[in-house]
């Protein structure tokens, strides 16, 4: 897409290689996903929000929609102070394969899949309590 294009091309060299090879990663690993720029970031709409890539001073955060739900499988995620959205940040080349990058998307593909069929909510509703008079 173009405008993800232009995003990844105004990024600094070695961040604009990373995201180039985890755009790649993602388009190869999950047929049938549609990117966007959502949010002035790359975007991922696959059985409804995916995942996203956001430069950030750390590197690039690969960041999963229903990562809390990916924990415990993938304890490389960290959830941060966020209700559902987990990231794992690729600082270089040797990270997309030390932090298993693309199994995660694999599976976290998977699992949106699987959530959307099941009509799982991303973010479970509170429900308060009324008190009956």
């Amino acid at each position: 897409m173009k405008k993800v294009d232009e995003y990844i091309e105004g990024l600094p060299d070695e961040r604009r290689e990373l995201a180039g090879l985890l755009r790649d990663l993602i388009i190869e690993n999950v047929p049938g996903i549609e990117e966007r720029l959502s949010f002035k970031i790359p975007f991922y709409h696959y059985f409804g929000m995916f995942m996203y890539l956001n430069n950030t001073k750390e590197g690039i955060d690969v960041a999963f929609c229903r990562g809390k739900d990916l924990l415990d499988a993938f304890p490389q995620l960290e959830l941060k102070s966020r209700a559902t959205i987990a990231t794992v940040t690729v600082t270089s080349k040797k990270d997309i394969s030390a932090l298993g990058i693309r199994e995660l998307i694999i599976n976290a593909a998977a699992w949106n899949e699987e959530a959307k069929k099941l009509r799982m909510p991303m973010v479970k509703k509170v429900v308060s309590k009324k008190k009956v008079k």
